[in-house]
């Protein structure tokens, strides 16, 4: 049976497949994973971004100021205002996927979309050229949202094989779940923790700022702790506890010091490397990655 992961990757390469199919997919998979940042990301794809801030820059679109003449149809609104002008022609789209692809509807490649305004901004438009306002957007802008959208399901899935989580059929084993805990996306998904892929838009520019994946180091120490009784030399055990609970008093600080949390790590790599058994076996393959993303 071919793994989630795996079917994900096929569906987003295959351009039949609609891109809403893929979100849901995708969404299941991030649940069953406990992958939370890119999950919300998921639903603001599918349910429409709350806020103005939340709106990734690949929804950010320029268009053209128009107005409805009766006799003419929609022509150009001049605004002499250049500031004005140009703010007006921009448009954050904050609605779901499903709806920007009603706006593609029967739109050939080159054609264009008419948006309106908000209803102040409409009257004040309409007070001062006597006509109806709207902002006329090129239809190709909107299939370069949603091809965008695949592009990043895709990273997503890529970036999950990397780190070896595939799963069986629906399922993943514990194993994967803690690797994916240690994945940190950005609700925009423009980076990944420990990853230098390009996810912008056309045009962007790669720029990668390594930083001490403390969510993950959290997540992990927060999975090892419970797990530590599992070994059999107490020494082990008390040694594993000291340098745990250390890497957690510094996560909780301020500034937590990425020396000290590194040497508690190296510390536990080394008491797991000596161990044996199921403790060793699932957290240490975890350990390089988080030793990584610390800087030097």
């Amino acid at each position: 049976m071919t793994g989630l992961v795996h079917e994900l990757q096929a569906d987003a390469m295959n351009e039949s497949v609609s891109v809403l199919s893929l979100l849901r997919k995708a969404r299941a998979l991030s649940v069953k994973l406990g992958v939370s940042t890119i999950d919300q990301w998921l639903a603001h794809e599918m349910s429409g971004y709350p806020t103005r801030s939340s709106i990734p820059d690949y929804r950010h679109v320029v268009g053209r100021t128009v107005c409805h003449n009766p006799y003419r149809g929609w022509i150009p609104l001049e605004i002499e205002n250049l500031e004005h002008r140009q703010l007006l022609s921009e448009r954050n789209l904050h609605q779901p996927l499903s709806e920007l692809f009603q706006f593609t509807d029967a739109k050939a490649a080159g054609q264009s979309v008419l948006l309106m305004f908000p209803a102040n901004i409409a009257a004040d438009l309409r007070s001062s050229s006597g006509f109806e306002p709207g902002l006329e957007i090129a239809v190709n802008l909107i299939y370069g949202i949603i091809s965008t959208v695949r592009d990043k399901i895709l990273e997503f899935s890529l970036e999950l094989e990397k780190q070896g989580i595939l799963g069986e059929g629906m399922t993943f084993t514990p194993k994967e779940k803690m690797a994916a805990s240690n994945i940190s996306y950005s609700i925009n998904i423009e980076n990944m923790t420990g990853s230098q892929l390009q996810q912008g838009t056309t045009g962007s520019t790669q720029t990668y700022t390594q930083s001490a994946d403390f969510s993950g180091i959290s997540a992990f120490v927060e999975k090892l702790l419970p797990a530590i009784g599992e070994l059999s030399n107490p020494t082990d055990r008390d040694q594993l506890q000291s340098d745990l609970e250390t890497i957690r008093s510094q996560l909780k600080a301020p500034t937590p010091k990425t020396g000290m949390i590194r040497e508690c790590l190296n510390s536990v790599k080394t008491v797991l490397e000596g161990a044996a058994g199921n403790v060793a076996a699932t957290y240490l393959p975890l350990l390089p990655a988080l030793l990584a993303s610390i800087p030097s």
